[in-house]
Order: C-alpha cells, then sequence, then structure tokens
C-alpha cells in the first residue's frame, strides 16, 4: 500500500473509532488494526490537522479593567515592559525596542525553558 493511501485508511478508521464509543484498544481489535499502528496515525494525523506555529509572534493587545494598572500603563515614566515565565525566568524589554530584534531573544528563552 502507499504512504498516502495508508493516512486515508487509518484516517477513516480513526474518525470510526471517534464515533464507536469504543477504546482505541477495543476498536483496533475489532478491526484487525495493531494499537501501536493506530496510535502513531491518531498522533500523525492530529499533528498534519491543527499544527502550531511555534515559530511565529503572535501580536498581543493588553486590555485592563484595573484603573491602578491602567494608570501605570498610561504613565510616561514607565517605559519597560516585563515578560515572566512559569519557571521564574523574566525578561525586561524598553518599549521601543523593534519587534524584529526580539524573535531571536525569544527564540533562545523558549531553548532553554
Amino acid at each position: 500500500m502507499i504512504p498516502h493511501q495508508k493516512d486515508a485508511v487509518m484516517k477513516e478508521h480513526i474518525s470510526q473509532w471517534k464515533k464507536s464509543g469504543l477504546t482505541q484498544v477495543a476498536y483496533c481489535n475489532e478491526h484487525g488494526v495493531k494499537p501501536h499502528i493506530f496510535s502513531y496515525y491518531k498522533a500523525k494525523l492530529d499533528q498534519t490537522e491543527s499544527p502550531l506555529p511555534s515559530n511565529k509572534l503572535i501580536p498581543v493587545k493588553l486590555i485592563s479593567t484595573d484603573s491602578a494598572l491602567a494608570k501605570l500603563a498610561d504613565n510616561s515614566d514607565t517605559d519597560t515592559i516585563t515578560l515572566s515565565h512559569t519557571n521564574g525566568f523574566s525578561i525586561e524589554v524598553n518599549t521601543g525596542t523593534a519587534l524584529s530584534s526580539l524573535k531571536p531573544l525569544l527564540d533562545l528563552v523558549r531553548s532553554v525553558s
């Protein structure tokens, strides 16, 4: 069987499994599919159907309902933004920093977190 045909067959199995209400193992046993092959194609096809653009910057608009935070944002003395990661790593960036210079820095942070 040609690889793209195998993809189509397994995509159909996965679709039928979702409708069946069976566990993956039970479905595989009923249809003569090896469970590890089923799991491989399920992960592979899930990834191709909804790839996450992990290497792109995503624009973010900050909105605050807290009046104290809004005043801080309007304060001209505040010219830095601090980005904090849950692992304790943080970056302080000048608000005038060009976005093109942030990408290498964010790539570096992503590689060590």
